[in-house]
């Protein structure tokens, strides 16, 4: 009876499911966000580009508030909100005691494909598939910050591209540092330009080393640089990520260099890369 008449005290917290405008968010914001962590903006970034396409869904993780009114959870999505300049519908709780902050956002994180891999709309999502993604979005820079469901919409879209790469560049002990995310990254831009005969073959030599001719020794120069630069900082990785599509290049050309240069520019760009060229 006492922890009955406890749970309908006025400290009770109260949830309310209510739609946020940017006005009030900045408000928020602005008045009683005064103890929280500092903001991550590609967070902020990344919320509001779900907002703005349509695909933040209505989760029980909203805002919360406590008692006398501070700011305890919800700062990223709010400033997202701001940022998205649309309204959105969360759960608010009020009356939240500030000790709950000992226990939320404590739990284990979920990766992106336990993420990916709950919601069940690509299939099997495994981490070689996300680092294949990751090293083909990235390109020459860094791979882009993205939410799960923009993550689901690329694996989508470049699902097959994806899996040709997996395919033909197995995880195998005689081509460890050689069939590597970055490696099939560059084989999943190539998959949308070259002829996919030609490059299953280059596939199969780089993970072998079985070269037919002189014409093809460009392989065996690549297969030795892999496997004596395995340090994964992002410089080696990006100079990798250059001497594999001068590789390809030069072998789909029957080119046979005496050494190994890096391209400088991007050969296989995706075709959503090339849109995006045609609209400027």
């Amino acid at each position: 009876m006492i922890a009955s008449r406890q749970l309908r005290s006025d400290s009770e917290p109260v949830c309310k499911r209510m739609i946020v405008t940017p006005g009030l968010a900045l408000k928020w914001l602005e008045t009683v966000n005064t103890n929280n962590r500092p903001l991550s903006e590609t967070l902020v970034r990344r919320f509001a580009r779900d907002m703005t396409d349509g695909k933040w869904v209505l989760t029980h993780a909203g805002i919360a508030f406590a008692p006398d009114g501070t700011l305890l959870d919800g700062q990223h999505r709010l400033w997202a909100v701001a940022e998205a300049d649309i309204p959105i519908e969360f759960y608010v709780w009020h009356n939240i005691p500030p000790e709950a902050m000992m226990a939320i956002d404590c739990g284990k994180s979920r990766s992106m494909n336990d993420i990916l891999n709950i919601a069940g709309t690509n299939g099997e999502v495994s981490r070689s598939r996300l680092a294949v993604l990751r090293a083909m979005l990235g390109g020459f820079g860094s791979p882009p910050s993205l939410s799960p469901a923009e993550t689901s919409k690329a694996l989508h879209l470049h699902h097959d591209a994806i899996e040709f790469a997996l395919t033909h560049l197995p995880t195998l002990s005689n081509a460890r540092g050689i069939n590597t995310a970055t490696t099939r990254g560059v084989i999943a831009r190539a998959y949308y330009t070259l002829d996919l005969r030609m490059l299953k073959n280059f596939c199969r030599q780089l993970t072998t080393g079985i070269v037919t001719s002189d014409e093809e020794s460009v392989v065996v120069l690549l297969r030795q640089y892999l496997q004596e630069n395995r340090d994964y900082s992002f410089p080696v990785r990006m100079q990798r990520y250059a001497k594999i599509q001068r590789a390809l290049i030069a072998w789909c050309r029957g080119e046979n260099p005496g050494r190994l240069y890096g391209v400088s520019a991007e050969y296989f760009p995706l075709p959503t890369e090339l849109e995006a060229h045609h609209d400027n």
